[in-house]
């Protein structure tokens, strides 16, 4: 029996033998996995020169496709400026020569009108006969009106504003000119508007139509307010019958 059982102990450590590699195969398997590893190296190397070579040349084309295009638009906008320069210069020529302003002229606005510190007829004015259309102050009616209706603070204002003009303000409207004279303590003054320097006047009626308040419009664009004119209705047409016509090269001096 005991002989039996070495026998199969030996059996089994026969089986579980590992057979040791022999020096020869030992030798030449590192150099077969070193040839293996310096064969992929070099592939991978070859690979990554090809892909940077294609990635060169790919970025070259790039670069001259982008300064062709660059080059076609710089030609399309120096045509375009140059188209631009021959249109703006046709129509330069195509305009019509304006006619030019004589010398000497210039517009005059109501500066020119006015004279400062007296409502006397101004030395060297010369107006030869006159025909009287109306003179006097502005309407009565507007300073009783607004009396009327001073028991309110809104309207205070407006009343205080129709005495002064009733008390300090007069006109005189003629055949030749237009003329409002001021005596206020603040400022005197006077402005005669020939009527040839007018070219537009609006009249507006107030108090139920009793007075009116007028605009007149002078060639260079000002205006000369006369508030609360009695029979406004019939100096408007008196003025609009008189006065003289738009120069538009004039107005433009």
């Amino acid at each position: 029996f005991a002989a039996r059982v070495e026998y199969e102990n030996m059996q089994v450590i026969a089986s579980h033998r590992v057979i040791a590699p022999s020096p020869v195969a030992l030798a030449s398997k590192p150099v077969r996995s070193l040839r293996r590893t310096s064969g992929s190296v070099a592939r991978r190397s070859a690979d990554r020169v090809i892909l940077s070579t294609r990635a060169v040349a790919e970025e070259g084309a790039a670069d001259d496709d982008f300064e062709s295009r660059l080059g076609a638009l710089r030609g399309k906008r120096s045509k375009r400026s140059a188209d631009d320069v021959a249109a703006k210069t046709a129509v330069k020529d195509a305009e019509p020569v304006k006619k030019a302003t004589p010398s000497g002229q210039r517009r005059k606005g109501v500066a020119d009108f006015t004279t400062v510190g007296s409502v006397e007829e101004p030395a060297g004015a010369n107006w030869g006969s006159e025909t009287v259309v109306y003179e006097g102050p502005p309407a009565r009616g507007e300073i009783i009106a607004n009396v009327a209706m001073s028991w309110t603070l809104v309207w205070l204002p407006l009343t205080i504003s129709a005495i002064g003009r009733g008390l300090w303000v007069n006109y005189r409207i003629t055949d030749k000119r237009v003329s409002v004279l001021s005596t206020s303590p603040l400022r005197t003054e006077r402005i005669d508007v020939p009527l040839k320097e007018i070219t537009d006047v609006i009249a507006i009626g107030r108090g139920v139509g009793l007075w009116g308040d007028m605009v007149i419009t002078l060639k260079n664009g000002e205006k000369v307010e006369l508030r609360s004119m009695p029979d406004f209705k019939d100096i408007e047409k008196h003025i609009k019958s008189n006065m003289g016509t738009a120069d538009p090269e004039l107005a433009k001096l």
